[in-house]
């Protein structure tokens, strides 16, 4: 979790207790408190610190904002005069690779353990069905994420409301006020993944530029026009061709180059 710079940074603070209370601004105050012995410090970062005496318990209205995104989770908390708390959570991208590398370790240790007894009998029925709620690792990881990164913030801030933006939008809806019913299957993508399914089988799934210089292992294929359609190019798959993310470039455009202008 990164804590960003707000006007002023403050110090928060929990009671004797652990509960959360207002943070303060007066950094001095928490020097003494710190010196004195009547305070400790609790988390250093975010810098808490914990009363060692009782405290009164007076907290305001603290509106925890989240902006949920793929990459990044940030979040804003405020009370009705400032913004006590700004920060930025980035979340993991290559959860897939990592369960791959977890299941080849795992491989590892059984084949290095020939005296271990077998278990095929004690597994439960249905061990391999989805439960119900079930979400893939990579999407799970980012709800437990938001779920953990609130519950750190709520250690030491008294949070009453929690909003949560996740910003959907109807595209079609923006476009076409007046779609209902089966026109949004109509839509300008109709029929555009069975197109770009077969293009790809047409050309056996590679890349179809003869000097193409990708070397990675599984390249990321894309289908293009040959021609621009503001050139009178059609969505025809005569006019569609299978290339990887580093063959579609402007000089491959060019005349006497792997596509026409």
């Amino acid at each position: 979790m990164e804590i960003k710079n707000v006007l002023e940074t403050p110090v928060y603070v929990v009671d004797k207790n652990g509960n959360p209370l207002m943070p303060t601004f007066h950094r001095g105050k928490v020097r003494r408190f710190l010196k004195q012995g009547k305070a400790k410090i609790f988390i250093r970062e975010p810098f808490t610190i914990q009363l060692l005496y009782n405290s009164t318990l007076f907290k305001q209205d603290v509106e925890l904002k989240v902006d949920s995104g793929y990459l990044n989770v940030g979040v804003s908390a405020i009370t009705d005069k400032k913004e006590v708390l700004s920060a930025e959570l980035k979340l993991l991208t290559n959860v897939s690779a990592r369960i791959k590398e977890k299941s080849m370790y795992k491989r590892l240790r059984k084949f290095n353990l020939p005296y271990r007894k077998p278990r095929f009998n004690n597994r439960r029925k249905n061990y391999n069905k989805r439960k119900d709620g079930w979400l893939s690792p990579s999407i799970q990881h980012k709800l437990d994420s938001h779920i953990r990164f609130i519950e750190k913030l709520k250690k030491i801030l008294p949070i009453t409301r929690i909003i949560v933006e996740v910003a959907n939008f109807d595209i079609q809806k923006i476009k076409s006020p007046d779609i209902k019913g089966k026109e949004y299957q109509e839509g300008e993508q109709k029929d555009f993944y069975n197109l770009r399914e077969y293009i790809l089988h047409r050309d056996d799934h590679k890349c179809q530029n003869p000097s193409c210089k990708n070397n990675e292992t599984n390249p990321l294929l894309q289908i293009h026009h040959i021609k621009y359609r503001s050139n009178g190019g059609t969505d025809t798959p005569n006019n569609l061709i299978t290339l990887c993310n580093k063959c579609h470039s402007p000089k491959n455009h060019e005349t006497g180059q792997l596509l026409d202008i």
